[in-house]
């Protein structure tokens, strides 16, 4: 199936449930997928193809299976305009500033991986020139606005259903360690730290300022919603979750 995708989308899958013995065939499997592309339009060829590959594999060895949908996002439709004023305030307010503490301890979390590893990651990295990182630990650039013109990403949010119904905006501040992976325990560390905390007062700071600013801007209102009502084209919402889901609380019930 890999061949007859765009480059972009991602099929994962893992087997929760694959038997017991190697050489017994069991009579019941289950498995859990994501289906992941650039469009929620992709999503939904590629999630119903997967179907349908359940239905082959069904007729091979003379079985049934059953699906349970899980839940769904779309793509986030992005914002040029409302991304710019929140860089603007974030140049206003200034990026944060550190103790010499503060980047020491940075520094020996940065020590937590291989410079190997850590340009690896800045090769990976959406950030513009992330490579020019390669000896810093704590990033205080302010960027322009960016990631608008990628084609995927490298997660999948339930904030781009607010970006179908309003113009919505997501930016980050400097809270974790540049290079370190992501859901680690330098993230866990470092984000209950000074850093985190000066990481999420600047944060709050920039709402609400943003906020403030578009309640007595209205042009800039104004800017913001013909730049999202250029982007939707005329497509309307609508929920990729069935009518009768409910919440999956026991998904994970031992």
């Amino acid at each position: 199936m890999r061949e007859h995708i765009v480059q972009e989308a991602r099929i994962h899958y893992v087997i929760e449930d694959g038997g017991h013995e190697p050489n017994v065939v069991p009579a019941y499997a289950r498995s859990w997928y994501f289906v992941r592309a650039p469009t929620r339009d992709l999503v939904n060829q590629y999630y119903e193809r997967v179907l349908k590959m359940a239905d082959g594999a069904d007729l091979m060895v003379g079985t049934t299976h059953k699906v349970r949908f899980l839940t769904g996002v779309h793509n986030t439709i992005p914002n040029r305009p409302l991304a710019e004023r929140i860089v603007a305030n974030m140049r206003e307010i200034g990026a944060p500033e550190y103790t010499p503490e503060e980047y020491d301890f940075a520094a020996q979390l940065g020590q937590s991986i291989t410079k190997q590893a850590k340009r690896s990651s800045l090769e990976r990295s959406y950030l513009p020139d992330a490579i020019d990182l390669l000896d810093i630990d704590l990033n205080t650039i302010i960027y322009d606005p960016y990631g608008e013109e990628r084609k995927g990403g490298g997660g999948s949010t339930d904030v781009a259903e607010v970006s179908w119904k309003a113009p919505t905006v997501e930016f980050s501040t400097a809270q974790f360690i540049v290079g370190l992976p992501g859901h680690s325990w330098q993230h866990t560390a470092v984000s209950g730290s000074s850093i985190g905390h000066k990481g999420t007062v600047y944060a709050a700071k920039i709402m609400a300022t943003t906020i403030i600013e578009l309640l007595t801007t209205p042009q800039y209102l104004r800017e913001i919603k013909a730049d999202w009502v250029q982007r939707l084209q005329g497509r309307e919402y609508q929920s990729p979750l069935p009518a009768d889901l409910v919440p999956p609380l026991d998904q994970f019930d031992a």
